[in-house]
């Protein structure tokens, strides 16, 4: 048995050996390999080689010959033959044993072949051929802007496309076309997808599929698909053990042959080279089963009706007919039943051919590309990592057009432009506008995909904007077939609408849509622009009195303007679709307004929007008299993206001089730095905070200050500066008018680094308030017994040499001890008393991983022996705050007559959450007592251990504010909860009528994250109309839902359009923007009095 053994591994290696010099001497001159040959011929092999033929193979193979010893040994013989009992299992494992050994084993077998079995090799080799064939026709593809000759490779711009089974709901329809950017790739990513090579798997009930529907809509990928599935097909990659043979039939082509002439047969319509109709003929009559139709472009054939119509019956394959009775019995299956058919088609045809096609059936869809196929896409055209990801970066920043990404042919456009840009300027390609990329998208399809129109293009943008216009209006996504044709006379051929079908109790009902949200905006705004339309434009700019982030006509608005744009108009004109001149006056006058009234505004939002109108209308002599208006230009706590940031960089450079600029906490990486580093050096005054900095940058930064600014502020966060970076950046702020406030974030703090700060400090002329900001970060080890801690300390001068240093020395001393626990909490301890003992200390702030009892002992003791300290706040990092927390964030303010306290449990904005958190802010006329403190901050506590609709959490929620009720001198009460619910109306009024001490009630619908960033909740009218009485005096704010009937009840419908904020009394809502015009009247009528009084006493005089 061991001398088997060897023997058998002895042969092996001969025969690895033999084949491998066999490879050496063949491999070269062959110009086809054979491991390829019998790769793409394996399922014909497996099919046609006999019994009588395999053994012959067998026996030929195991054979040495002159130049080569045997292919296979005994013990391989006997696997072949032993382990299988059907014939076409053995052919098998005979063939892929044969292509694992290589070149030489497959050259010697197909020598066997083609004399033991010539029919089997001949064919084998016109299959090669054909696939040859089709590899080099299908190889390459003509993009829309290619010249003769520029052709690019298919694989070079193939990207996977994002298909799915499931029908979708009318909710998850109406979500998805609403979403923008990320948002809606984070939707698509939940609905179960296939791929192509599942289309014909098993369905639920175990039936195969004989037939597949492919929907999608116009420039989603259907053709392109359909030439990578031949391409991968004849490559071998695709369908290799299912389809000996894959016909395509391009119905644009049909419809030709239709004209011209009407007696052919199937194989005259698939026959690509009359080389292969016999090949194509012996397998639609021998192997029908392993044959598949790939017919593409259904809803482009002319004779649709037709087809379901058709009078003459073909019967027979082989025998001339007409086209459409032809191609109606081959989707019916009353022609070669057997084959299997792939479909391609708009979900506006996608109805009609379900209903011809035969069963089983399977229908899919194409969505475009998912998150992931749109950044792969991005790198296959830009063939460099960096300039894709520059060009991925710049189409994130802005939702809108991300969102549009999912369609190819608009990732396809985008990547162009951004190509042509960057050989113009490497260093500042950017995208066009997104208006003037709607507008390439729309004339892209129109030449493309609209073939057959029914009526002008002019008639059918307008029909399409009228149609826009009036969802927009109604809010309104989703547009039944009769509304659709009341003003598109025939949808089924309009690329721009897609059609589905939902279920409504028991029957279909056909509806329509735009691809998404924003071509429904953009085509709005296009219908506005045509000259019968002047009235609309002006009555929709005097909508908007106030700046609303929510409101749903800004982005037609941002179109607007960008359809003003000189070179868009000339596009449009293309289009024959004239603009007038007039509008874009309307649109000037309308935004110069805007600015003289927002100039001195706080919104970000309301400034950022008005950048990007002026971007998207792109007019430089315009932009620049716009600009001059401001004076000041202010972000604050407002994440700018990359595409801000170059909307942002444009205007500025229009800018003559730039007055003021503050960038704060606006997520200000190196690579925006360096974007909006020509306008910041130029402005006279700068605030700026910048994040994620490494020493490589640090020049950027310094071109960034230049020299003589007055520079109201500088923070480098989240870095990591070097001593000498530090040293540099030290030096550039010595060279400004002047400095406010200075926060570094360095890798460690040395005694060099201390030293230098401390000089800069010295030597810096201060006249506000003064804060230092000092930390420890924690440490995650095993071993370490503490978790860091930080201090922010506000002073209301300078401070000496001596105290700086001491605080340096004392906060480093706890890093010695943070493996032990006792030493550490001991540190802190003496810190924090000798704090208290500085006689000017106004504020600390403590950032600590957990409030436990024992700091809130030691906040209330800092408080109590501090007579100077006015203000105290506990923070926890993000990602800290665990239910071993008292709570979420603490602050105390005392005041001159006023003790104020806020407490606060962070919540989760998301559908899934089942805790929105609560916020309490509570105003005595003096310091509370420590035994007070303490019994809130354990009640509150107990509130963190329940979820927000549970028996136990209400029960604490109510044992909460009924033990507040009955402190003698709580003045006021704010409430932050994510509803106004009938519960919580009821909670406030028995506060009211049991706290006779109580001055004051507000309540916020609300909800705060770990970061502490606000989300407005819902004030519902439950709870409103139980306030609404005669004895009760209590501030709201939140959204209200403005529809009629069926409002919003829950905190995840907060987003949508229906929602306005409220704010006032509970006896007089007001939405935001009334509440903002009677604030303007009221400063308007004090001006006016204050005026009158001045005027009184010139006279007094």
């Amino acid at each position: 048995m061991a001398s088997n053994t060897q023997t058998d591994k002895q042969e092996v290696q001969h025969n690895v050996e033999a084949v491998a010099g066999a490879e050496s001497q063949t491999s070269a001159a062959s110009p086809a390999k054979a491991t390829d040959q019998v790769f793409n011929a394996r399922i014909e092999l497996i099919n046609k080689i006999g019994d009588a033929a395999l053994k012959d193979l067998l026996d030929g193979l195991q054979n040495p010959t002159t130049d080569m010893g045997p292919v296979i040994t005994k013990r391989e013989r006997n696997e072949v033959l032993q382990k299988h009992s059907v014939t076409e299992d053995q052919v098998t494992c005979l063939v892929d044993m044969v292509w694992k050994k290589g070149e030489g084993a497959c050259e010697r077998f197909l020598s066997l072949l083609k004399d033991k079995e010539p029919g089997v090799y001949d064919q084998q080799q016109m299959i090669l051929n054909l696939k040859e064939w089709i590899c080099s026709q299908y190889k390459t593809v003509q993009e829309y802007n290619s010249l003769p000759g520029q052709d690019v490779l298919l694989t070079d711009r193939y990207t996977d496309l994002l298909i799915v089974q499931q029908h979708r709901k009318q909710k998850e329809k109406e979500e998805e076309i609403r979403f923008r950017g990320a948002s809606l790739f984070s939707v698509r990513e939940a609905y179960q997808s296939t791929t192509v090579d599942q289309f014909f798997s098993p369905n639920d009930h175990g039936d195969i599929p004989k037939a597949v529907i492919l929907q999608g809509h116009s420039g989603h990928g259907k053709s392109f698909m359909a030439q990578k599935i031949m391409l991968d097909w004849a490559s071998g990659n695709l369908f290799q053990d299912r389809f000996e043979l894959i016909l395509h039939l391009r119905c644009k082509e049909l419809n030709q042959v239709s004209r011209e002439r009407n007696d052919r047969c199937v194989v005259d319509l698939v026959s690509y080279n009359k080389t292969f109709t016999p090949l194509i003929s012996e397998k639609l009559k021998d192997s029908p089963q392993k044959v598949l139709f790939l017919i593409d472009g259904f809803d482009e054939l002319r004779f649709t009706n037709e087809i379901n119509d058709s009078l003459v019956i073909c019967q027979d394959p082989f025998t001339p007919a007409p086209v459409e009775a032809i191609l109606s019995a081959l989707l019916k299956g009353t022609i070669l039943d057997d084959c299997f058919l792939l479909v391609t088609t708009r979900p506006t045809a996608a109805d009609t051919l379900s209903k011809l096609l035969k069963h089983p059936l399977r229908s899919t869809e194409t969505l475009g590309f998912s998150e992931k196929g749109v950044q792969e896409y991005f790198q296959r055209f830009c063939q460099d990592q960096q300039v894709a990801e520059k060009a991925l970066r710049s189409v994130k920043a802005t939702g809108t057009l991300f969102s549009s990404c999912s369609i190819p042919v608009i990732c396809w456009i985008v990547c162009t432009v951004f190509r042509e840009q960057l050989k113009e300027n490497a260093e500042m390609a950017e995208l066009e506008t997104t208006t003037s990329i709607f507008v390439h998208f729309v004339s892209t399809l129109l030449k493309h995909h609209c073939q057959g129109l029914s009526q002008p293009v002019p008639t059918l943008l307008r029909s399409l904007g009228q149609l826009a216009e009036r969802g927009m209006l109604e809010q309104q996504v989703l547009f039944e077939k009769g509304s659709v044709l009341s003003t598109v006379s025939d949808p089924a051929s309009v690329p721009f609408l897609c059609k589905f079908l939902l279920k409504k109790k028991v029957c279909l009902e056909e509806m329509f849509s735009f691809m998404h949200l924003s071509f429904q905006e953009f085509f709005t705004a296009l219908y506005y622009t045509s000259d019968q339309n002047e009235e609309k434009v002006k009555e929709l700019l005097g909508s908007v009195k106030e700046y609303d982030g929510k409101s749903y006509v800004l982005p037609i608005i941002q179109f607007l303007f960008g359809l003003s744009n000189k070179e868009v108009v000339q596009d449009l004109k293309e289009l024959k679709l004239p603009s007038t001149p007039s509008i874009r006056e309307k649109l000037e006058m309308w935004i110069l307004e805007l600015i003289e009234k927002s100039k001195d505004s706080k919104k970000s939002n309301e400034l950022l929007f008005i950048l990007h109108c002026l971007y998207e209308l792109h007019e430089e002599e315009f932009v620049r008299r716009a600009m001059e208006v401001w004076g000041k230009i202010t972000f604050d706590s407002i994440p700018l993206t990359t595409t801000d940031c170059s909307v942002l960089l444009y205007c500025l450079q229009r800018c003559p001089t730039i007055r003021s600029l503050e960038l704060n906490v606006c997520n200000i990486t190196a690579e925006k730095l360096r974007m909006l580093q020509p306008a910041l050096s130029r402005c006279e005054e700068l605030g700026l905070v910048v994040e994620e900095l490494s020493d490589a940058d640090v020049n950027d930064l310094i071109s960034a200050l230049g020299k003589g600014k007055i520079l109201s502020g500088l923070g480098v966060l989240e870095s990591s500066l070097s001593e000498e970076s530090v040293q540099q950046v030290l030096s550039a702020l010595s060279r400004q008018k002047s400095v406010g406030a200075v926060v570094l974030s360095v890798k460690t703090i040395t005694i060099t680094t201390a030293e230098r700060l401390l000089q800069f400090y010295k030597t810096t002329q201060i006249t506000e308030f003064v804060g230092l900001v000092i930390a420890h970060s924690g440490d995650s080890s095993p071993e370490s017994k503490t978790s860091g801690l930080g201090l922010d300390l506000l002073f209301p001068s300078q401070i000496s040499d001596i105290i700086l240093r001491e605080i340096l020395h004392r906060f480093h001393r706890l890093r010695r001890f943070t493996y032990n626990i006792l030493l550490f909490d001991l540190c802190v301890d003496a810190l924090l008393s000798w704090l208290a003992s500085l006689p000017d200390l106004k504020g600390v702030i403590l950032h600590v991983s957990c409030l436990t009892e024992i700091w809130a002992t030691r906040i209330l003791q800092l408080i109590h022996t501090c007579h100077s300290l006015k203000r105290v706040q506990v923070r926890l990092p993000k990602g800290t705050d665990t239910a071993e927390s008292l709570c979420s964030r603490l602050w105390m303010i005392r005041e001159e007559e006023d003790f104020r306290l806020w407490i606060a449990h962070s919540g989760d904005s998301s559908p899934e959450s089942e805790t929105s958190g609560l916020g309490l802010q509570l105003l005595f006329p003096s310091q509370i007592s420590d035994i007070i403190l303490r019994e809130i901050l354990h009640r509150f506590h107990q509130l963190r251990l329940f979820t927000d609709k549970s028996l136990e959490h209400n029960e604490c929620v109510d044992a909460l504010l009924s033990w507040l009720a009955s402190l003698p001198d709580l003045k006021g009460v704010n409430l932050e909860v994510s509803c106004l619910t009938e519960i919580w109306a009821t909670r406030i009024l028995q506060l009211i009528h049991t706290c006779p001490s109580l001055k004051g009630v507000e309540f916020e619908a609300a909800v705060c994250d770990e970061s502490f960033e606000k989300e407005e909740g819902l004030l519902l009218e439950e709870g409103i109309c139980l306030l609404m009485r005669p004895d009760c005096t209590i501030k709201l704010t939140g959204k209200r839902c403005c529809k009629a009937t069926e409002k919003c009840t829950e905190f995840k419908d907060r987003n949508l359009s229906c929602n306005e904020l409220w704010k006032g009394s509970s006896s007089r809502l007001q939405t935001d923007e009334e509440m903002a015009a009677e604030e303007r009247a009221a400063a308007v009528q004090h001006n006016q009095q204050k005026h009158k009084k001045k005027k009184k006493k010139c006279v007094l005089l």
